[in-house]
């Protein structure tokens, strides 16, 4: 019976699957960056053990450059804005800036060591530009109120 269900969901999750969805070219990502390699912690818990103060910038250039690539794929997809296409993908950018952020910002404020608030004033410049480049794209706005303005289109009421 578990079988059946599980094959049953799978099928289900499938079907119901955007097959729109935007694919981006991400650029080439330092592993060997504790900040940006996979981890294989209990819990997924950041390697503190192997994070150094000269990790953090080429990480937060690197998490940008992905978030840029992720926001172009949306901007030029060409299919029709939908909400899965444009909105979750909008909502599931930058997963790796916030990841590098947040193990960032908490240390720098339980830890604002010279070295740290220099990486900080470095790469606060970076992060309002994306922030803008994002907030402010025409293209973008065009996608959101295109979903905006036609919200029945492939939304369920769960949705």
């Amino acid at each position: 019976m578990k079988k059946i269900v599980m094959t049953f969901l799978t099928a289900l999750a499938a079907g119901c699957a955007d097959h729109t969805m935007p694919v981006a070219q991400l650029p080439e990502i330092d592993t060997n960056n504790p900040l940006l390699a996979e981890w294989n912690t209990p819990h997924e818990t950041p390697p503190f053990d192997r994070i150094r103060v000269s990790d953090y910038e080429p990480a937060f250039d690197a998490a940008i450059a992905v978030s840029r690539a992720e926001i172009d794929a949306i901007v030029n997809n060409p299919a029709k804005p939908t909400f899965n296409n444009t909105i979750v993908a909008l909502d599931r950018q930058g997963r790796l800036l916030s990841r590098v952020e947040g193990i960032f910002f908490n240390l720098l404020e339980a830890d604002a060591t010279p070295e740290m608030q220099q990486v900080a004033e470095n790469v606060q410049p970076k992060l309002t530009a994306l922030s803008n480049d994002i907030s402010l794209n025409p293209q973008l706005f065009e996608r959101v109120k295109a979903v905006y303005e036609h919200p029945g289109w492939f939304l369920s009421k769960e949705d």
